[in-house]
């Protein structure tokens, strides 16, 4: 994405150009490390400090310098390249750099930099394996598309696609050209028009990636890390194959007699004209064309089908400089920032986190609680009054963790660690542990009291007591406390596993370590918390 001087490392790549690369010489940049094994470079994206991998100016300055290496080595016949971060391949492009676009024209230029970049890794003659594990979205999967062969681990939070609508903007690396050629038009419509992840067996049927791989269990290291090794050694060994020629790359024709009739049809102007006519009337519907980039991703796909690669890349950037200079981009982007703000702890870190959390009333929002909780690692009593609800309650929390299993989201060990955290309770026998006690009862201030004050005869002094409130005042509530700054509201909304919002509400006695450790609590949930007054 950075049309400037590239640099990996300094000097370093440099030297090696001239030198040569052994296969014992390593490479060291900031962001990418290069190193051969065997013949085969091994190109490791693992920016510091940070929990993702994105494409900014200085990360794509050194994958391109990263790549040219490669290229030039006489001692790599193929490469890999693969993320340093179990949990993330590249997440997708620094939206600063867009930030830093004043105009289209430059916007413009920011896309056509990323599309030379990636042109060069296509029409690479030695082979580039690319080893997804984690998520692979926006450029990254633009990235990953433009390498020869893609291999993705299924399930360990792995997801491919290109979100880039929902920031008021179009993929500008390639996106909306390749992946139609790679998945057909229609399913390109369905991820580039929504926003739309795909799972590594869902990407496997359409096309997207060419190898799927079983995660491991855990061994000496967690699950994830012994399944990004796994993959590592499967992606060096495709990369041989393919280099010395006992592998060949994929046929990316179509795979049967339906897909060679869309390829077909889809060279026909009214077949065409009909199938966009009813893409458009469904992005109409649903924008009321008040939201452009849709209307854009159609456009820049169409290109591609009536002037070939050339006039589809030409209006991809040109579309894309387009949509950073609106307004509606530019609010989406400003939303982005602000939720990316509210999954950070402005009163800082607790000086002791809540690590065991109790959790009152095992209804529908009480073991919604626990489930966003116990698959965090947080040891988790849920108390119910009766036997009945406390059942229900259990039965949810393992439910939701069966999907997860299902859907290839953990592993089924990890699960039933998981599971493990919950501990159902009738009582209060084991609230003397807690460090964070959250109410979930009925919406009554009498009830609210009255269970504020039977636990706070259970509860450690230092512990915390959270309501989760929709209607009643916190401080009419923490007026039954004995410890009134130890009281916060916690607002869950319904269902909690998925409504990401979490609405933290303190009172002017409430103190400074009991705000620290509800945020703290609240973003280890997954949740966008943001902080008000009573």
């Amino acid at each position: 994405m950075a049309q400037a001087s590239l640099r990996l490392g300094k000097s370093v790549a440099n030297q090696a150009f001239r030198r040569n690369l052994s296969t014992t010489r390593a490479v060291a940049g900031t962001h990418l490390n290069y190193t051969v094994q065997d013949g085969v470079a091994v190109l490791r994206f693992d920016s510091p400090g940070s929990k993702v991998n994105s494409l900014g100016e200085e990360t794509s300055a050194e994958l391109q310098e990263a790549f040219q290496t490669f290229m030039k080595d006489p001692a790599a016949k193929s490469a890999v390249l693969l993320s340093g971060k179990p949990g993330c391949f590249i997440a997708g492009a620094d939206i600063n750099m867009l930030a830093k676009c004043q105009t289209a024209e430059q916007a413009t230029a920011l896309s056509k930099g990323c599309q030379d970049l990636l042109f060069e890794v296509e029409k690479c003659k030695k082979p580039v394996v690319a080893a997804i594990q984690g998520s692979c979205l926006g450029g990254g999967l633009e990235v990953a598309m433009a390498c020869h062969y893609r291999i993705a681990v299924d399930g360990m939070k792995t997801s491919m696609g290109l979100p880039e609508v929902m920031l008021g903007v179009l993929p500008g690396g390639g996106g909306t050209q390749r992946l139609p050629a790679l998945t057909g038009i229609p399913n390109t419509l369905d991820m580039a028009l929504t926003g739309k992840t795909l799972t590594a067996k869902k990407a496997k049927q359409v096309g997207l990636v060419d190898a799927v791989v079983d995660p491991l269990g855990p061994g000496l290291a967690p699950a994830d890390v012994t399944t990004h090794q796994y993959l590592e050694k499967i992606a060096i060994d495709t990369a041989k194959q393919l280099a010395d020629g006992s592998m060949k790359l994929p046929n990316r024709g179509p795979k049967n007699f339906a897909k060679k009739v869309e390829k077909a049809a889809f060279g026909v102007g009214p077949v065409k004209d009909y199938v966009f006519k009813m893409a458009k009337d469904k992005v109409m519907a649903q924008t009321n064309g008040l939201y452009p980039a849709p209307m854009k991703i159609l456009e820049a796909v169409r290109a591609g089908l009536d002037h070939g690669i050339d006039g589809g890349y030409k209006a991809e950037r040109e579309k894309f400089g387009e949509l950073v200079a609106t307004s509606e981009s530019k609010g989406l982007i400003s939303l982005f920032h602000g939720q990316t703000e509210c999954k950070k702890n402005k009163f800082g870190k607790p000086a002791n986190p809540s690590k065991t959390l109790g959790v009152l009333g095992a209804g529908l929002m009480g073991a919604g609680i626990a489930q966003v909780s116990v698959d965090k690692g947080y040891t988790t009593v849920l108390k119910d009054m009766s036997s009945a609800g406390l059942s229900r309650g259990v039965s949810q929390v393992s439910d939701y963790l069966d999907k997860k299993v299902k859907r290839k989201k953990v592993a089924k060990l990890d699960a039933e660690r998981y599971l493990a955290n919950l501990i159902p309770a009738l009582d209060y026998t084991d609230f003397g542990k807690v460090d964070m006690v959250i109410e979930a009862v009925f919406e009554d201030i009498n009830i609210k009291h009255r269970v504020i004050r039977e636990v706070e005869k259970h509860m450690r002094e230092d512990a915390i007591f959270a309501s989760n409130t929709s209607a009643l005042p916190i401080t009419k509530i923490a007026e039954a406390s004995c410890r009134p700054e130890k009281v916060v509201g916690m607002h869950y909304f319904s269902p909690v596993d998925k409504m990401q919002l979490l609405e933290i509400i303190t009172t002017d006695k409430t103190d400074m370590e009991t705000k620290k450790a509800a945020v703290d609590v609240g973003l280890k949930q997954g949740k966008v918390v943001i902080v008000v007054g009573d």
